[in-house]
């Protein structure tokens, strides 16, 4: 295990050689001031008797025009401000990278399950839901009585495992959670909510008008459970399928 104390500190060492150069970089620079500072050329008369110009002669050269001059002072603030910039584009990418990496460097490692009740659920609990909602439907009785219990029973472990339906989920999107969560079939539990959903709130489902399941309603109901079954089972004999 490394320490978190690397980066943080790195950053502060280099923080604070940003604020000692941009003292020294002032310090080069002296007082500042809008008006341009500029060396006059040599105005010292010079009496020397200049040859008179023959026809052939070439024409005199012109003087020399105004000489920017750069002492060294300026020069050494400029370069400390070139490395201020550079420091704090390496403290700002060095920021970064600890937001993407863990405290050494390195990518940070996956933790465990998020629900640790998840195995034992996908492994015991839902299992046996399964076989003892198919053999209440084979049972005979009412089949929507048997549905809504075999829903709300499937909502009560999940939720005792960690992964119950959230007050903003409606039952739809419970489903799909936790065929993802879990690693089960959609089609199945999608089955099984419509079910539940028909036989409790009377609710319409595409060609098939609201009121009490039917018989061919116990059949869907049925199969749903087995395929379920095969998949907690399946799961349950390779668990490294669902890490």
């Amino acid at each position: 295990m490394g320490t978190t104390a690397g980066p943080p500190r790195a950053a502060a060492v280099l923080t604070l050689i940003v604020l000692v150069l941009g003292v020294l970089a002032a310090g080069f620079l002296g007082d500042f001031s809008a008006d341009p500072v500029m060396v006059p050329p040599d105005s010292s008369p010079q009496e020397t008797d200049a040859p008179a110009p023959t026809a052939t002669g070439t024409a005199p050269s012109l003087a020399d025009g105004e000489r920017i001059v750069v002492d060294g002072g300026t020069l050494a603030a400029v370069t400390l401000l070139l490395l201020m910039l550079a420091l704090a584009l390496l403290v700002r990418f060095l920021l970064r990278f600890r937001g993407r990496h863990g405290p050494d460097g390195d990518p940070p490692e996956r933790s465990g399950p998020l629900h640790v009740g998840t195995v034992p659920l996908t492994t015991e609990a839902l299992p046996e839901w399964a076989r003892t909602s198919r053999a209440a439907l084979a049972g005979g009785g009412s089949t929507s009585d048997t549905v809504i219990r075999c829903w709300l029973e499937l909502e009560r472990l999940c939720a005792d495992a960690g992964v119950g339906r959230t007050s903003t989920q409606t039952t739809s999107e419970f489903a799909s959670s936790v065929a993802v969560t879990l690693d089960l079939p959609s089609l199945p539990l999608t089955t099984l909510n419509r079910l539940y959903q028909r036989a409790r709130f009377g609710q319409a489902d595409g060609d098939r008008p609201a009121g009490p399941l039917g018989p061919g309603d116990r059949d869907a109901a049925a199969a749903s459970l087995d395929q379920l079954e095969c998949s907690l089972a399946a799961g349950a004999r390779h668990p490294e399928a669902r890490t």
